[in-house]
């Protein structure tokens, strides 16, 4: 009987020697494993960081934009209203001219058309 209980404490002994032999490889599965989720999170910080810098750029960008877009909206807003008041002024110095009322002769009016090749020829005025 000693006999039989010497080879069960030996084969318990192996077991356990396979069984840390096996904990330990699978541990270091899970510390290689650990290493590449952690290289990812780095690599992600450095990504989310490059992104919040590009989306502070574009919003500084939009903001850059938005102002431009309100100046040139002012300029057009005060180029109309400056045609109008010329527009006005124009209507009020032809009322009671009879000459403004007349249409153009047609050579005048070919005289002021540009011509086709973009410059002027044989003396036409381009307006």
């Amino acid at each position: 009987m000693s006999g039989w209980l010497s080879r069960l404490s030996q084969g318990g002994l192996l077991l356990l020697l396979m069984v840390a032999i096996c904990l330990g490889a699978y541990n270091s599965l899970l510390s290689h494993r650990l290493d590449l989720v952690r290289q990812q999170a780095s690599e992600q910080q450095k990504t989310l960081a490059q992104q919040a810098g590009l989306i502070v750029t574009l919003q500084t960008q939009d903001a850059q934009n938005r102002a431009l877009m309100a100046a040139q909206q002012q300029q057009e807003r005060q180029l109309r209203q400056q045609s109008d008041v010329y527009q006005r002024k124009y209507r009020e110095a032809i009322k009671n001219d009879a000459c403004a009322g007349q249409p153009l002769p047609g050579a005048v009016i070919e005289l002021l058309r540009p011509t086709a090749a973009g410059g002027s020829a044989g003396g036409a005025v381009a307006p």
